[in-house]
């Protein structure tokens, strides 16, 4: 439970814990009388208001305004009273349980329950506390020693405004607390008034005391005695409760505490190393803790990368190609020119720019070769001789009978004649056909 819920009630929705501070003056006062029937001493405790219409409201303690009760000889604890408060103290049973008078209890101006009080509109108080650090055994348990609210939920019992018991009695003061003890009680008590009874003018006193008296006085000034506080007042005799002290980030100004971590980012303002925390951008850094908004990105500037660099011909970032013009990934001045046909006789596997040089294999099998010349009948530079042969040797055959001039075979080439030779190859007219008739006439 938050420390500011108690007072919420309290206040009946009327004010906020820590908000107008005091300058009337309650004082409190510790009074000493004998126990009915327990050993020691029990003392009272009242607030001492300054006008029948003001109001008690609460009794209250956490980490700012610590609530701190100390009985080194233990306080006396009846074992007829099972409740924290006077509400558990019936008079009906006081005359055969004596020491339930003497009883250690918290209260708001009554000594019994309010069902047996003759103020109108009375009511037992309510209570709230941390419950890791409660502060009811003190008033449950005999020999208790201390009563302790330090935490930041802290402890409160308090009535409303309403309640008739929360206003002074004729002397102007109203019971808030009774310890029996075989020593003197001291401590710190937190208490909660409401002016004139508006809750919004509450006044929050932290009382320090030590066994009997009237602490705070008449004469004294109320204020924060803490020397580390934002709002510290050399002059105050009371401490009021009001100190503002700073705490983690926070720091002193003008009176008041300020916050020192205006980002919430749990680094404190003067430690912010201010730059660009997106992991994205070119100047992201992760040691920066703030971010300046001055993020930029590469491609803000045309970059491809962010050390500046662009992209060259070859979509490379950082790269030196000026220039590719046809397109094929390799850098102009990297080309390699030849044939890249595959089907090519001069097909080039290195090669990365077709030249246009790609050739095939003439009929005599040369790359790129012209063939055979026209004057030329075979790929070794033969031409036709006279008979039409290919490299040969012949250089006339005038009579064209495919018989090379210098190789005929003169003679008759007639059959019928009588001379026919078979083998002549160029008749020479010198065919017979007389001396074959004479000699068969003879």
């Amino acid at each position: 439970m938050s420390r500011f819920k108690f007072l919420l009630v309290a206040t009946c929705c009327c004010s906020i814990l820590f908000g107008t501070q005091a300058q009337a003056q309650y004082t409190l006062t510790v009074e000493a009388s004998t126990p009915v029937a327990a050993l020691g001493t029990t003392y009272r405790f009242y607030v001492d208001m300054n006008d029948p219409t003001d109001r008690m409201s609460a009794i209250f303690g956490n980490d700012q305004a610590p609530l701190e009760i100390n009985a080194p000889s233990g306080a006396f604890n009846s074992s007829f009273n099972a409740s924290w408060s006077a509400s558990g103290i019936n008079p009906a049973f006081l005359g055969f349980f004596p020491d339930m008078a003497d009883d250690t209890y918290a209260t708001i101006g009554l000594d019994g329950p309010a069902s047996a009080s003759t103020i109108v509109g009375a009511a037992d108080p309510s209570i709230v506390e941390d419950s890791a650090q409660p502060i009811t055994p003190f008033f449950g348990t005999d020999g208790a020693t201390t009563l302790l609210a330090n935490t930041l939920t802290g402890a409160s019992y308090y009535v409303l405004n309403t309640a008739g018991n929360g206003l002074p009695d004729a002397n102007l003061r109203v019971l808030v607390l009774q310890i029996t003890s075989t020593g003197c009680v001291n401590g710190i008590l937190n208490y909660q008034v409401f002016p004139l009874g508006v809750g919004a003018d509450q006044v929050q006193i932290s009382m320090p005391f030590d066994c009997t008296g009237t602490f705070g006085g008449s004469t004294g000034v109320a204020g924060c005695m803490d020397v580390t506080a934002c709002n510290y007042d050399a002059t105050a005799t009371t401490d009021d409760g009001s100190c503002l002290i700073p705490t983690g980030c926070d720091y002193c100004s003008n009176g008041t505490v300020a916050n020192g971590d205006s980002d919430g980012d749990g680094i404190c303002d003067n430690a912010e190393i201010p730059g660009c925390q997106d992991p994205t951008a070119c100047n992201y850094d992760p040691i920066y803790t703030d971010d300046a908004g001055n993020c930029f990105w590469a491609a803000d500037n045309g970059w491809c990368d962010c050390n500046g660099d662009i992209l060259d011909a070859l979509g490379v970032c950082g790269g030196t190609c000026a220039s590719d013009a046809d397109g094929n990934g390799v850098c102009d001045d990297a080309e390699i020119l030849g044939c890249m046909d595959a089907t090519a006789c001069n097909y080039d596997a290195t090669a990365t720019q077709d030249d246009g040089s790609c050739a095939v294999n003439d009929e005599c099998g040369v790359c790129g070769g012209t063939g055979i010349p026209a004057s030329d009948c075979d790929c070794n530079g033969n031409q036709l001789d006279a008979l039409g042969v290919c490299g040969g040797l012949c250089t006339s055959d005038a009579d064209g009978n495919g018989v090379c001039d210098d190789a005929e075979i003169l003679g008759c080439m007639d059959a019928t004649a009588c001379n026919y030779d078979a083998a002549t190859t160029q008749d020479d007219g010198s065919c017979d056909y007389c001396s074959c008739a004479r000699e068969a006439v003879a």
